[in-house]
């Protein structure tokens, strides 16, 4: 009977584990998944991004290029507008996990909110920003 109630505490804890583990990762995971990535050519020192790469409901796009040393993120902004940043932390060379909701470094814990603003220590420097404009529907990063 011993061997019994400790089987049965076992399996009901594993499962207690289970369920509150899916819970906690459950929205971490939600704010990966709607996350694009394109990849476009640098063509006379800028990036291409077509508007249309913003799925619904989607502020953030991740672009990235193999001649580039770090993502570039372009968020959209609540009144329309486009921003780009660099995805490198500004405390150390290291390269940022994007949300939907912002920016982490693994690092050393610095996060940054969706306007490249410093959202937690180490960091004391906002993400480095470059130049974006919009033509003909299309998102023009000058890098």
């Amino acid at each position: 009977m011993n061997s019994n109630r400790r089987d049965f505490i076992k399996k009901t804890c594993g499962l207690c584990a289970s369920v509150v583990g899916i819970s906690i990762l459950a929205p971490a995971l939600q704010s990966c998944s709607t996350l694009t990535y394109v990849q476009p050519p640098i063509s006379q020192g800028r990036l291409s991004v077509p508007i249309a790469s913003f799925v619904e409901n989607s502020k953030l796009v991740i672009v990235q290029n193999k001649s580039l040393d770090y993502d570039i993120a372009v968020v959209k902004g609540d009144d329309g507008t486009y921003r780009s940043f660099e995805l490198k932390c500004t405390h150390q060379d290291n390269s940022l996990i994007a949300t939907q909701t912002g920016f982490h470094c693994s690092l050393h814990g610095s996060s940054f909110s969706l306007t490249g603003k410093v959202n937690n220590a180490p960091a004391t420097s906002n993400l480095k920003e470059f130049k974006t404009s919009i033509d003909s529907g299309i998102i023009q990063i000058l890098i």
